[in-house]
């Protein structure tokens, strides 16, 4: 079955806010939260998707919490069921299977059966600025989690850097990078951090402090000079091939620039590029590249890009998540829908049909 939604909607989040960091949270039956026809009163647009080693589809919202798609059905989860918050800005699975959801209140761990919330060191610094740009800089939020090779946990925050977790403790990393902001502070912004095929660690910042690769020792920073298109990134993948994606803000003549270890190589919407601000980069199964953003949607097969039109000739924009289900569906979606490609037909996710 699929979800029905009306326009605008966002997932609710999945983990209470505890006075401790691996408080529990009593939450009702799962069951209860079975969703077989249209949610009510939607606020919000779907922000990222996961799937799980179960092949579970995951959605995250900016205000309405988390949704899981099983296959057959979809199950809500907001604050109400134990999210610490209902923005969701990213979903990763840890080793242990535990799904892991970055929220604008820390973290929320999912075990299957019951959330706990892991809090992120506390931001202590307030200024005007700051508090007048809130929530569009929220150092206490985390925008993507990664867990490396070792078992390291890795953490993007919105103006607090990054941390280093070893399930202990945590360390600040990056905070006093790229551009200070108008109370003559760093908030810098880590909304992607990526692993490579050698094990480096990579972080995009939006704060104009470029790409920053982490070898397990030093840190080198990777700026416009060095070949990256622009220095505010909103995105790193690593593909099948372990050539390195970049996706920018869409300032200057930035759009996608690739890695291949070596050497850079950019392409802009002279090569075809359909957005110039890319928010997704998805590798499907056969090793084309989806590309999502503001202005468009568009497939790279290799060679040339070319603009994702569906069976009825209908253009998509403002994506700003993509994702692959076990079936090689493309989910994808962000402030004007959410949608399924099957590879035939796109399917709107977020309307009744009629």
């Amino acid at each position: 079955m699929k979800l029905i939604l009306p326009k605008y909607f966002t997932i609710v989040g999945l983990i209470f806010i505890l006075s401790s960091c691996n408080g529990q949270v009593k939450q009702k039956k799962i069951e209860d939260n079975i969703t077989t026809g249209k949610i009510e009163n939607p606020n919000g647009n779907v922000y990222c998707g996961f799937l799980d080693k179960d092949d579970n589809l995951w959605f995250g919202t900016t205000n309405d919490g988390v949704y899981k798609f099983d296959g057959s059905n979809f199950v809500h989860f907001t604050e109400k069921d134990g999210l610490s918050n209902n923005k969701i800005s990213c979903i990763y699975q840890v080793d242990n299977g535990d799904l892991w959801f970055g929220t604008a209140n820390g973290i929320s761990i999912f075990n299957g059966t019951k959330f706990t919330h892991l809090k992120i060191p506390e931001y202590k610094i307030s200024t005007d600025w700051l508090k007048k740009s809130y929530p569009m800089v929220n150092p206490n939020e985390v925008q993507s989690i990664v867990q490396d090779k070792n078992g390291m946990f890795w953490i993007g925050t919105n103006g607090a850097g990054a941390y280093r977790y070893d399930g202990k403790s945590f360390t600040n990393l990056l905070s006093e990078i790229g551009d200070t902001m108008p109370d003559g502070l760093y908030h810098n912004v880590i909304q992607r951090i990526t692993e490579d095929n050698y094990g480096n660690i990579w972080f995009a910042s939006m704060s104009h402090g470029g790409a920053n690769k982490f070898d397990g020792k030093t840190f080198t920073q990777y700026m416009p000079k060095d070949g990256i298109s622009d220095d505010q990134i909103r995105i790193i993948i690593v593909d099948s091939k372990g050539i390195i994606w970049f996706g920018f803000n869409g300032n200057r003549e930035s759009g996608l620039t690739s890695f291949n270890g070596n050497s850079f190589q950019t392409f802009t919407e002279k090569d075809g590029l359909c957005t110039k601000n890319v928010r997704a980069i998805y590798e499907d199964t056969q090793g084309n590249l989806w590309v999502g953003g503001m202005q468009g949607f568009c497939v790279y097969k290799g060679k040339e890009f070319t603009r994702f039109v569906d069976n009825k000739n209908v253009t998509y924009e403002r994506i700003i998540f993509i994702v692959g289900d076990k079936e090689d569906n493309i989910w994808f979606g962000g402030t004007n829908g959410f949608w399924k490609y099957d590879g035939e037909v796109v399917t709107d996710m977020t309307r009744k049909n009629k």
